[in-house]
């Protein structure tokens, strides 16, 4: 297995070349590589205050926890009253220019969808985990898309919100990749299942790095592939989000980890994925998204 750093800054050829030192078993992972950038916190100091300053400034930065954006007329609350936590706001604008270049278009999978103006945000009442149909009824999840946010002020969250802690965390999108999960190519062989645990290692390793992370972790990013896997779950998926005509398609828009700054918000470091159809991306219908935590 290769030894090389991995090439974790989103560039098709240097990707594609290191991936072929891991031998034919890397086909696979070769030919379903796609393009999602990732979150990362770099060079921003934890806070509410940094979250503040730069957003009533004019900057297009991403944040984990803390407030929520204006305008927003009433905090969102589950069936039993609860609120629900503010889990991330998606500067619209950063992610888009972490993906609006010539070389994005090499990679094999190289889909976006999301609007490039506003803000996406995710609200999450950190206890449904999205695996039943009913489970929509709970209103346990809020995705909101903001087209033109108020910059004059943020949301704090309720006093009576609790959470694990306090989160707030900003930070920008680089360009990134990921490869199909290992669970979903058990069907090719144990040499691309190798390939595959490799590969993941390697690019955690390669943000481990980048991000002065004391271990490897998984990483939050947009688009690409589940790092748990979609064919283990694409059963529920389609129990989740059924599909009415055979060109659409499931998307994963964004995979949030819970291992660092969340840490304990979604059970035992479960990533909460963010999912969509196709058509309802399309049509920008985010309350169509579903939200599950891969406790699997």
């Amino acid at each position: 297995m290769t030894t090389s750093p991995a090439p974790i800054h989103g560039t098709w050829p240097p990707a594609q070349a290191w991936l072929a030192t891991l031998g034919p078993g890397a086909d696979p992972l070769a030919e379903t590589a796609a393009w999602a950038p990732v979150f990362s916190h770099q060079s921003f100091p934890p806070g509410s205050d940094t979250i503040t300053d730069l957003w009533t400034t004019g900057g297009d930065i991403n944040w984990l926890g803390g407030p929520a954006i204006a305008p927003l007329p009433q905090w969102p609350r589950n069936t039993d009253g609860q609120p629900l936590a503010h889990v991330a706001t998606i500067s619209l604008p950063d992610l888009h220019a972490a993906s609006d270049t010539p070389e994005k278009l090499a990679w094999p999978d190289h889909r976006q969808g999301l609007p490039t103006t506003g803000a996406l945000e995710v609200f999450h009442d950190l206890q449904v985990y999205g695996w039943e149909p009913s489970d929509r009824d709970t209103n346990g999840w809020y995705i909101r898309w903001v087209p033109t946010p108020d910059r004059t002020h943020l949301i704090p969250a309720p006093d009576d919100l609790e959470t694990p802690s306090e989160v707030h965390q900003a930070g920008l999108f680089l360009p990134g990749f990921s490869t199909t999960a290992p669970l979903d190519l058990l069907q090719y062989g144990e040499a691309t299942f190798d390939a595959a645990e490799t590969v993941q290692a390697q690019l955690q390793e390669g943000w481990r790095r980048q991000m002065g992370a004391p271990y490897p972790t998984p990483v939050t990013h947009a688009y690409g592939h589940s790092t748990t896997g979609a064919e283990v779950i694409r059963d529920t998926l389609n129990d989740l989000l059924p599909l009415s005509h055979p060109d659409d398609d499931h998307r994963l828009v964004l995979e949030i980890e819970s291992w660092t700054h969340l840490a304990g918000w979604f059970g035992d470091a479960a990533p909460l994925e963010i999912w969509i159809r196709q058509t309802d991306l399309d049509a920008q219908r985010f309350d169509e998204a579903w939200c599950i935590t891969r406790t699997d």
